[in-house]
């Protein structure tokens, strides 16, 4: 049982090995037989040991030529297929011999390169039209290389990041705003993050995997409705308000002079305050196609909570400003928390509890009010213009709201809360 696994696993180990023990042996032999060749013709010793390595002379350096051959064939095959796994189709190889298995397998090798170099034109192409459709969408869209680092993008990306994109090359996905996590891409910004979604698919190029990013405006869809219904209602509602605004001022402030108890002028003021506010609403925000002539100042956030406070006296507020300050137009911050009081208080049964609350985290800072209301009903079309729930109600606050918290660059979000009854509105604004 040795003696037949020696021979196996001499054969086994490696070609090399294989010819090699194989033409020492044959060399032995032959060496033997033309020594006994000699002595059968009766040669001398010497005569015949001179036959037997002029033998092996000549055997060696036949073997020696073809084991070249060989061997250089298969590394030739080698250094081909290397090529062909570098994506090198360029590389030919001459074939060794004319015929049998060495030279099938450097025509299959050959047929195989030519092929690949085909299907690799093909995509190559492919790739350069991807490239070519990208530069015509109007979302934005960008191409991370395999280290997950910018490489190309389209203009509508420069107009997103108001930058072009050649002076972002190179730059990380942290540097971009983005994060990958369970294998999906996001935005690391939570105001960013709430009205653009991501898209993301691989490709290969020049052998490395490529990031395709396209980014969606989830909101695009119905702003031209929302605008719209903005006009409308501007043009309607405009003029009346303006004319209504000016003699309910003055006469607030005539009786303010004239009456004495504090909690009535006190009233009368408030009175007074919020149709200046309303005044300068209605004139400010009078062209909805315009951006909002915004005046960003840094307030108070305690004396600002106070102040929309004393609108509703009615009303048990509970105020927490851990925030100390935030940055937003005071005039139309003061209105969109005056319509989400106004919700919760038209939402809820007395007594009426709404807690306001501020904070910082990171570069935002979150505005929640929550009421212990009765919840929304359906709130996929909280924010569609003159959609609303309301006998009386008109469905344009939540509107308004949200495209001014957006044109201060941040967001708001309404979600009926988990385990308790009421909703909770949460405005992020950027620090």
């Amino acid at each position: 049982m040795k003696n037949t696994m020696k021979p196996n696993c001499l054969y086994q180990s490696s070609l090399e090995r294989s010819l090699i023990s194989f033409a020492l042996l044959s060399a032995l032999f032959g060496a033997l037989g033309c020594y006994l060749i000699g002595q059968y013709f009766a040669l001398s010793i010497v005569t015949s040991a001179a036959l037997s390595i002029l033998f092996l002379v000549i055997y060696l350096k036949l073997f020696i030529r073809t084991y070249k051959k060989v061997i250089n064939s298969f590394n030739r095959n080698h250094a081909h297929l290397d090529a062909i796994l570098n994506e090198d189709y360029n590389q030919l190889v001459k074939p060794s011999y004319q015929a049998g298995s060495i030279h099938q397998l450097q025509q299959s090798l050959i047929s195989l390169s030519e092929e690949l170099f085909k299907k690799k034109s093909r995509y190559d192409q492919h790739v350069f039209l991807v490239y070519q459709l990208i530069e015509h969408f109007n979302v934005p869209i960008m191409v991370l290389d395999q280290h997950n680092k910018l490489s190309y993008a389209n203009n509508a990306f420069s107009e997103f990041k108001q930058t072009q994109w050649q002076t972002l090359r190179y730059s990380s996905a942290e540097q971009l705003g983005l994060k990958k996590q369970n294998a999906h891409w996001q935005f690391s910004d939570v105001i960013t993050a709430q009205q653009w979604q991501i898209r993301h698919s691989e490709f290969i190029e020049q052998g490395s995997c490529h990031q395709l990013i396209v980014m969606i405006d989830i909101t695009s869809a119905l702003r031209e409705n929302q605008l719209q219904a903005w006009q409308q209602i501007i043009r309607v509602l405009g003029h009346e308000i303006r004319n209504s605004l000016t003699p309910v001022t003055a006469m607030a402030e005539n009786l303010a002079v004239k009456l004495t108890e504090p909690r009535q002028v006190q009233a009368l003021n408030v009175i007074s305050e919020r149709c200046n506010y309303l005044n300068e609403f209605v004139t400010r925000y009078g062209d909805i196609n315009r951006p909002l002539a915004l005046n960003i100042v840094e307030i108070d956030t305690a004396a600002f909570l106070k102040q929309v406070c004393e609108i509703y006296p009615d009303v048990e507020f509970s105020c927490v400003a851990n925030a100390k300050t935030f940055k937003a137009d005071r005039t139309f911050m003061h209105q969109v928390m005056i319509n989400l009081i106004k919700n919760a208080i038209e939402a809820s049964t007395p007594p009426v509890k709404i807690a306001l609350s501020t904070h910082q985290q990171g570069k935002v800072n979150y505005i929640t009010v929550d009421d212990n209301g009765q919840g929304l009903a359906n709130p996929d079309n909280i924010f569609v213009p003159f959609y609303t729930t309301k006998q009386q109600g008109q469905g344009i606050g939540l509107s308004f709201c949200r495209n001014v918290i957006e044109q201060h660059h941040g967001s708001l979000s309404l979600a009926n809360k988990e385990k308790h009854q009421g909703v909770i509105a949460t405005i992020l604004l950027p620090v």
